[in-house]
Parts: structure tokens; C-alpha cells; sequence
């Protein structure tokens, strides 16, 4: 695999790669934020979006709109953050942090995908996992956007990073 500047210097890629990392990121900052607008960010509020309330006059997410949600977030979440993997995987991080950063950042997609699964039809006291996929997805994409944009940033040369 080429690291970012594998042809040279070449600005505009660097140009469009850091707009790239910067739209991405202010996307899942939007998402995150909406979901939490929507849900709520604790157990409380999240285990009665899916389980209903009496209070707030919500009924409890049937199958068909947990499938509906999940669907559209299993091809795009994953393909997003592939992109942000790919490119961080070309920067100087060292490859244990690398792998370690792109390993956890798969297992909290996959965990988020499956918690409102959870939370609907075994148990209500998984509520508590979404709020903290919350926080780790903001985390991930932090560390996957901002190392690829400091090596862009320095003019450094991204490469296999040991």
C-alpha cells in the first residue's frame, strides 16, 4: 500500500484528504449528537426509547424499526470508518497501536449495531452500552482523523509506521 504522499508531494491530495478528514469528523460529531438528541445519553432515557414509556407516550421499537435502523448503520458506519482506518494505517503511528486503535474501533460498530437487540428483547440494564459507544466512537475517530491530518499537517512522509 502507498503511504498518503507514495507519488510525492502532491497538495491537492493532501488539500482533499484533510477537507475529507474534517467533513468526516464533523459527521460524526452530527451523528453522534443527533443520537443523543434523539436517545438521550442515559440508560435511563435510552432503555425508554427502546422499551417505551408510559410517560413520555413512546412504544417500545418493534423488530421491523430495530432492522430498519440497523441496516442503513451496518453499511454505512463500517464504511466510514474503513476510509478513516485506511488512512490512519498510513500514518507513524506504531502498528500495535494501529491495529489495537482499528480492532476496537470494529468491536464498538459491532456492539452498537447489537445493544438495541439487547436491550429490546434480553435485558433493559444494557442501556448503559450506548452511551459509552457513544463516547468511544467520538474517541476513535478522534485518533483515526487527527493522526492522519498531524502527518498531513507536518509535511511528514505517512508511512508503515513501527
Amino acid at each position: 500500500m502507498k503511504p498518503l504522499n507514495g507519488n510525492g508531494p502532491n497538495p491537492a491530495l493532501k488539500a482533499a484528504t484533510g477537507f475529507l478528514l474534517l467533513f468526516l469528523l464533523s459527521g460524526i460529531l452530527l451523528s453522534v449528537a443527533h443520537g443523543i438528541q434523539k436517545i438521550g445519553f442515559l440508560p435511563e432515557t435510552v432503555s425508554a426509547h427502546y422499551l417505551g414509556s408510559d410517560e413520555a407516550m413512546v412504544y417500545p421499537k418493534e423488530l421491523p424499526e430495530l432492522m430498519e435502523s440497523t441496516h442503513v448503520h451496518l453499511f454505512m458506519i463500517p464504511l466510514v470508518f474503513y476510509i478513516l482506518c485506511h488512512l490512519f494505517a498510513q500514518t507513524r503511528v506504531s502498528k500495535r497501536w494501529k491495529i489495537t486503535v482499528i480492532v476496537l474501533t470494529f468491536a464498538n460498530i459491532a456492539g452498537a449495531l447489537v445493544t438495541p437487540y439487547l436491550i429490546r428483547f434480553v435485558f433493559s440494564g444494557f442501556a448503559w452500552l450506548v452511551p459509552l459507544y457513544d463516547v468511544v466512537f467520538v474517541l476513535s475517530a478522534a485518533l483515526l482523523i487527527f493522526a492522519p491530518l498531524r502527518d498531513l499537517l507536518q509535511n511528514r512522509a505517512c508511512g508503515s509506521g513501527e
